[in-house]
């Protein structure tokens, strides 16, 4: 499920998944590099902790992706579990012979997460295609050489993987691939791309000293819709159609119009947007990414905005709604208040 839920397989990463209330509901989900936690594992725990007490977690699974070998000295730490968890009234033996790599790290976040009554319900390291628990040393169910991933399927899965599908939205081999998928253009490509927006803003300038800026943001808006009609047929974005768009967000009326278009059809316009942003070139790429984040964070695919927003603010750092999107997914402001907000918004622009 993890790779479903973050949209590509975590590699050297933590994994945190909230679950909330009775039922252990899948709340947030949070991946981190395992780098950030080598200076001060006790820093970093607070910091989950921290955010799972946001998001309203009741119990926490985390799930480690590693090579790192375990250590050489094998040692038990006793990890003493309150009422309502597993291990209820006893004391699991987390990382125990072997001791487990990162096993200080899934400690660390346990006590941390203690004063909130966030309780630890399961802790994995995934290494070599095999998985082992920090929380159970059963030979019978969690063997010291590892359980292999099979692949096994369960109707919770199949049911988050079509979805995912139905989206148009694969899980890819590494968190690499997801930044490619949002790549600009390259040598000749880019060149290119550099001579259709001079040529999209030529043609822009000349219909605004013609017909003034709101019938050029009618007519950009209309464009817009229907190149997303297309794409939603099967079609493709070329260049020059990539290049029209590019420009025509560069007006924050029409941005903010095409983003509201999320709210019925986010799978046909995050399409549009993907296939748009391959195709054009720093400056004018931010407006294009940041809607592209703004539309994958709506819709809770937190790793596509994440890539999004790295490649608009590297494009342009003062780009105001990349700056507001990055506090946004840093302050944990849940998907469905930015829907809420784009409903706000499309209702002021019809006034």
């Amino acid at each position: 499920m993890v790779p479903v839920l973050c949209g590509f397989v975590p590699e050297e990463s933590l994994v945190v998944v909230s679950l909330r209330g009775p039922r252990k509901r899948v709340g947030l989900t949070m991946r981190f590099d395992l780098a950030w936690a080598v200076g001060d594992p006790a820093v970093a725990a607070a910091e989950v902790a921290a955010r799972l007490a946001l998001d309203g977690a009741s119990q926490v699974v985390l799930v480690v992706y590693s090579a790192e070998p375990d250590p050489v000295e094998g040692r038990q730490l006793g990890v003493a579990h309150g009422p309502g968890s597993p291990g209820e009234g006893g004391t699991r033996a987390l990382g125990a012979a072997p001791r487990l790599a990162w096993a200080e790290l899934v400690l660390a976040i346990e006590q941390a997460c203690e004063p909130s009554g966030t309780a630890l319900n399961e802790a994995l390291l995934v290494r070599d295609g095999r998985w082992w628990s920090y929380l159970c040393h059963r030979p019978t169910c969690c063997p010291p050489e590892g359980t292999p991933l099979e692949g096994r399927t369960t109707p919770a899965l199949q049911l988050v993987e079509a979805e995912r599908v139905f989206g148009g939205r694969a899980v890819l081999s590494s968190r690499q691939e997801l930044r490619a998928s949002v790549a600009g253009p390259v040598l000749l490509a880019a060149r290119s791309s550099e001579q259709q927006l001079d040529q999209a803003v030529d043609r822009w300038l000349d219909r605004y000293h013609q017909q003034g800026r709101e019938p050029l943001r009618t007519h950009g808006i209309r464009r817009a819709r229907a190149l997303v009609a297309r794409v939603q047929a099967g079609g493709t974005v070329d260049g020059a159609e990539a290049a029209e768009l590019a420009v025509a967000v560069q007006d924050v009326l029409v941005r903010d119009e095409v983003a509201t278009w999320s709210l019925r059809r986010s799978e046909a316009l995050m399409a549009t947007l993907l296939q748009t942003a391959g195709q054009v070139v720093p400056p004018e790429d931010a407006a294009v990414l940041a809607l592209l984040g703004w539309v994958a964070y709506a819709h809770g695919d937190g790793g596509l905005a994440n890539v999004s927003l790295e490649r608009c603010l590297t494009s342009d750092p003062d780009y105001s709604l990349g700056i507001l999107l990055v506090e946004m997914l840093r302050s944990q402001i849940p998907p469905h208040e930015i829907r809420t907000l784009m409903r706000r918004t499309r209702a002021a622009l019809r006034s």
